[in-house]
């Protein structure tokens, strides 16, 4: 019945068996022997070799699918027990590493750290995997002074974290690579040294950390600084909780979140100064998405190499490579095939919230936005980009909607308004600040510079607050559960197979599943 789906977008079929092997292996984290996999190998083999001999296609289907499950299982259970650490031990001496900036708390100094060993009779046990811990330190005067790569001795005890309500926050952060959590008083802790060595993140940290010291040095100061920071490389850390609620209640939360909007905004700008180079020179084409891709991968090194930001870059470059063999920029399987390459390398992203509103928005976008689209056809072209950008808008709230109500448990009811103000202003903000870097070498003309793009930041943040203030801007407090949220994307999956072919069957279907989502 789905046949000419399924042979259509191939890396769909291959997507579905890991995501379901992933999730079983995150509700049952026991990882299989590796041997186990050899005799997998060995009956796979013979599989295709009977389905080969007998033309038996639905058994070779079968043996696949349990074969990518099994993979999805395994990677998903050794990603859990990668973190699992002994938290059965009362109050003792660790040696641990800050492996992050520390973040200061309300009462507390955070900081992230690797656990490189515990001491045991006065002999240091090291591990090898040293696992990462969250450490609570005292807030005072010294622990202020708590650097990235510090090497201190430490007495606590690491426990799991308690759970907030219903929320089930020992699983979050596991998901996250985070073992536990410890509590450490003052005095009870001293610094060893400093390892001067730094991974790759770590170096891209400091870079951010100079973009936005230059942002303060050219006066941008408040709610403008903090998002100019935000969007343009990741940094969250001066967000004040007015401005936070704002672009939340205006449905503009996406924008604060460095992802795959504002990749696509560099994509499109360098795919637009490119193309007429190789249209003209078409032996220049590969040379030049090359340059478009590295180009892309140090944007994402100046954010500080952030999860969200690797997994649009990684998105952006698959979809620049697979331009040499299609005219289609991207389609719903250029986009299973990312989402099947990124699970099989971390199969815990399948549960960061921000790739799953990535990519289910981007499914919504290729599937339903085209039939909206053609649904009204302006004759002027300012219309006809508004109507497009109308359409995008609700083709991108429809995939995310449900997750949205189910994790915050809220609807911005002005998403639309929202949206026509926020994605032309926050590209061309991206847009300027790219031009006020690149004028980092003349301090005259950056420093006449810095009013464009103060004025860009006063007309995004003030129109955000007057869409805020509209009546019945959101809808709060709302209750969705799991089961609801999966009737509702078991509809739309349906509605998309009546978009290939309309039967009476698949409407009822559909019909059906909707009905059981709002009952």
């Amino acid at each position: 019945m789905y046949s000419h789906i399924w042979q259509k977008y191939p890396f769909l079929r291959l997507l579905i068996p890991l995501v379901v092997g992933i999730v079983c292996g995150d509700a049952f984290p026991h990882a299989l022997p590796w041997r186990f996999f050899g005799v997998v190998a060995v009956a796979l083999t013979v599989a295709l070799y009977v389905c080969h001999r007998y033309s038996l296609q639905q058994v070779y289907g079968v043996w696949a699918f349990v074969l990518l499950g099994l993979v999805g299982y395994q990677g998903a259970a050794c990603a859990w027990e990668a973190t699992y650490y002994d938290l059965s031990s009362p109050k003792a001496c660790y040696k641990v590493r800050i492996c992050d900036w520390p973040e200061e708390k309300k009462r507390s100094i955070l900081c992230p750290v690797h656990v490189q060993g515990v001491f045991v009779d006065d002999t240091l046990q090291t591990d090898v995997r040293q696992p990462m811990f969250l450490l609570y330190f005292h807030k005072d005067s010294l622990s202020a002074r708590l650097m990235r790569g510090d090497e201190l001795l430490v007495q606590t005890h690491l426990t799991q974290p308690r759970n907030w309500g219903d929320f089930d926050y020992a699983r979050f952060l596991r998901r996250k690579g985070v073992s536990g959590t410890g509590y450490v008083p003052a005095g009870r802790w001293r610094v060893l040294g400093n390892d001067s060595a730094r991974t790759l993140r770590q170096i891209a940290l400091d870079y951010r950390e100079q973009v936005v010291g230059l942002y303060h040095r050219l006066g941008f100061q408040g709610d403008n600084l903090a998002v100019l920071a935000a969007l343009t490389v990741g940094d969250q850390s001066d967000l004040s909780e007015e401005i936070v609620k704002t672009y939340s209640v205006a449905g503009a939360s996406h924008v604060l979140s460095l992802s795959g909007l504002h990749i696509g905004f560099l994509y499109a700008l360098l795919w637009w100064m490119l193309r007429p180079f190789w249209a003209r020179w078409r032996w220049l084409k590969p040379f030049l998405l090359l340059f478009l891709v590295a180009a892309l991968w140090g944007f994402a090194f100046f954010t500080g190499l952030a999860s969200p930001v690797v997994r649009s870059v990684i998105m952006a470059s698959f979809v620049a490579l697979t331009s040499f063999c299609s005219s289609k920029l991207l389609t719903i399987n250029s986009l299973a095939a990312t989402a099947f390459l990124m699970l099989l390398v971390r199969p815990l992203w399948l549960f960061d919230v921000s790739f799953q509103l990535s990519f289910l928005s981007l499914a919504a976008i290729l599937v339903f936005q085209p039939p909206l689209y053609a649904c009204w056809t302006p004759q002027s072209r300012i219309l006809r980009y508004v109507w497009g950008l109308i359409t995008v808008s609700v083709a991108a709230q429809i995939g995310c909607a449900p997750l949205v109500m189910l994790y915050f448990s809220q609807f911005p009811t002005h998403f639309l308004l929202s949206n026509l103000l926020v994605v032309p202003l926050s590209s061309l903000i991206l847009y300027a600040a790219v031009v006020l870097l690149a004028l980092t070498p003349l301090p005259g003309w950056q420093t006449g510079f810095v009013p464009v793009v103060e004025s860009l930041l006063n007309w995004q943040n003030g129109g955000l607050k007057l869409i805020e203030n509209l009546p019945f801007s959101s809808l709060d407090q709302l209750e969705v559960s799991v089961v609801d949220v999966w009737l509702f994307y078991l509809f739309l999956a349906l509605l998309w197979f009546c978009l290939h072919r309309f039967t009476f069957r698949r409407v009822c279907a559909a019909l059906l599943a909707l009905l059981a989502c709002v009952v």
